[in-house]
């Protein structure tokens, strides 16, 4: 049997009657419109982007199946595919945001000492690896959602997501360090 994801009561009620998205609503609006808003970097944008977001999600509530993974999971990967979206359609590039916190994380991660982080080369060297990895990524260490959660944004399993990761982040010590 697989676990239920801490939302099942609420997507139930959702799939239930539309008016009681709500309260998914409620519980989700703040932290995806962070993530869209660390990808796009204009509030209006990332308003309009996030209400789509949630327009979709509510009127898709009846496919959503609980596979165990976490709701927010879901919201993400619509919220992904709907940054990708306004890219491609506005011809504008992806800008990656790092505060200090996250790029210690990363720096840690691809062995570089803390007194020698040098945040411009990291950013040059994330927008020099391909996007999947650049993602992948971002993900895990900016918005720090678990391999659980990455994978169902992928479509993979969490142990995928975690090699993926580990990919990723060789790919970026090598480029760090030529």
């Amino acid at each position: 049997m697989t676990k239920r994801s801490v939302d099942f009561k609420l997507v139930v009620n959702a799939q239930k009657d539309v008016k009681n998205f709500g309260a998914l609503y409620q519980k989700y609006y703040k932290p995806i419109f962070i993530y869209v808003f660390k990808k796009i970097q204009s509030e209006d944008i990332s308003a309009d982007i996030t209400s789509k977001v949630f327009l979709n999600a509510m009127t898709s509530i009846q496919k959503y199946r609980d596979m165990g993974y976490p709701f927010s999971s879901w919201l993400y990967k619509i919220a992904s595919n709907e940054v990708n979206k306004h890219f491609r359609e506005s011809n504008k590039t992806q800008v990656v945001e790092i505060n200090e916190k996250d790029a210690i994380t990363v720096m840690q991660e691809i062995d570089v000492n803390e007194n020698e982080i040098d945040f411009k080369k990291l950013t040059a060297c994330l927008c020099e690896l391909k996007p999947h990895y650049a993602s992948i990524i971002e993900m895990r260490f900016f918005d720090e959602l678990s391999f659980n959660e990455i994978g169902e944004i992928l479509g993979i399993k969490g142990n995928n997501a975690k090699i993926r990761l580990y990919r990723a982040v060789d790919q970026l010590k090598k480029i760090y360090k030529d």
